[in-house]
């Protein structure tokens, strides 16, 4: 016990260290903390003679919680509430079943490894369901966490089952079964915390990918990152076959907004319209930030009258919101211009947003706060 004790020590070290790199991730610091109670359950464990073992079993169940939680956190990519209540609650429901089963160390024995059981498939089943999650570390994290949870399960069925230890009263006495386990511990304890940091390594690599492809202010792809992925849409749509459309949206006298309240009125607007348009965009449809007060929205399947029908509805939501950053509200409108992309369309995306912008200029050239389409429509000409 003592040497996992110091071997969890050492991990436990290394994730107390990346926790304290990365204090945004949620997920590593509560498994750095899980560990460290597992520790300091294991070091009480080794000094049962003089501490009740009861005490020792809720330290290291209660570790396990932990664990858990964290995985919770990994899951949903941030903290999770009701922490305090949680775990202070298990903590006093499993704290008073050790205390009453202290006379028993088998039943203890039996209980502390459904407890593990439990929380093995529950960090499993947390991980399975993270979104976007990177197939290798899934594998290889159910892989340790199933044989973890598997040891224990053969541990027991063994003190529940076998005749050699149904009247254990020291650890000694099961010396066959707890060797097994504190050697699986040990490689258990190293490889959890290797996974842990691959993980956080994962979502490192992916938030600086998510920086350099969304605009900080809007959180909509920036021109790079759109690009490249209009690209390779209208690649798919040649294949598919699906027709699409691209508007241009711009927001009307934007200038004077900045002029008037101040750039950080401005900064709230564009978040504001950001939003909306984001609410107004299907999964597979494509926002962008183009520059400026510059939007770019690019519909997958999509023809032009449910185009216009998006764009105008886009239009009357913005009209109606009212901002909030200082005295006087403010109030906006947006102009958009909006163009055909066949599917067997050879034109490049620079061709497509000139012909969109082609159509938004009408638009600002009719008075504002209008959509117009490239080809422009008769309706699209009138004062």
């Amino acid at each position: 016990m003592l040497v996992l004790a110091l071997t969890t020590a050492t991990a436990v070290i290394c994730l107390l260290v990346a926790a304290a790199l990365n204090p945004r991730v949620p997920a590593i610091r509560f498994w750095a903390i899980g560990l460290t109670v597992v520790v300091l359950g294991a070091l009480l464990q080794s000094a049962r003679a003089v501490i009740p073992l009861w005490i020792s079993a809720a330290v290291i169940t209660q570790g396990y919680f932990l664990l858990w939680w964290g995985a919770r956190c990994h899951r949903l990519g941030h903290g999770a509430g009701g922490f305090w209540q949680v775990t202070g609650a298990l903590l006093v429901c499993q704290s008073t079943v050790f205390y009453f089963l202290q006379d028993s160390l088998r039943f203890s024995i039996i209980t502390h490894s459904a407890i593990v059981i439990a929380v093995a498939a529950l960090m499993i089943g947390e991980v399975v369901r993270v979104r976007r999650s990177q197939r290798t570390l899934t594998y290889a994290w159910c892989g340790i966490w199933l044989m973890h949870g598997a040891l224990y399960f053969r541990r027991l069925l063994l003190y529940s089952f076998d005749p050699l230890y149904a009247s254990v009263t020291t650890f000694e006495q099961g010396e066959a079964v707890e060797a097994l386990n504190y050697l699986e511990g040990i490689v258990f304890i190293y490889a959890f915390t290797m996974i842990c940091i691959m993980f956080l390594l994962r979502s490192l690599q992916d938030e600086l990918k998510t920086q350099a492809m969304h605009d900080p202010l809007t959180l909509l792809y920036n021109r790079r990152a759109f690009e490249q992925a209009a690209r390779q849409r209208l690649e798919d749509n040649r294949h598919s076959g699906e027709h699409g459309v691209l508007l241009l949206l711009d927001l009307d006298e934007f200038k004077a907004v900045n002029d008037n309240h101040g750039h950080a009125a401005g900064d709230t607007v564009l978040a504001r319209f950001a939003e909306v348009l984001r609410n107004a965009a299907r999964e597979q449809d494509l926002t962008c930030r183009f520059g400026g007060e510059e939007f770019l929205l690019m519909l997958s399947n999509c023809d032009m009258a449910q185009a216009r029908q998006l764009a105008e509805r886009i239009r009357e939501v913005w009209e109606q919101q009212t901002i909030q950053a200082g005295e006087p509200v403010i109030t906006s409108t947006v102009s958009i211009g909006f163009a055909p992309v066949p599917a067997d369309t050879m034109l490049s995306l620079h061709e497509l947003v000139e012909r969109a912008d082609q159509a938004l200029y009408q638009a600002k050239q009719q008075g504002r706060n209008r959509c117009c389409s490239w080809p422009l429509l008769e309706a699209d000409m009138q004062h």
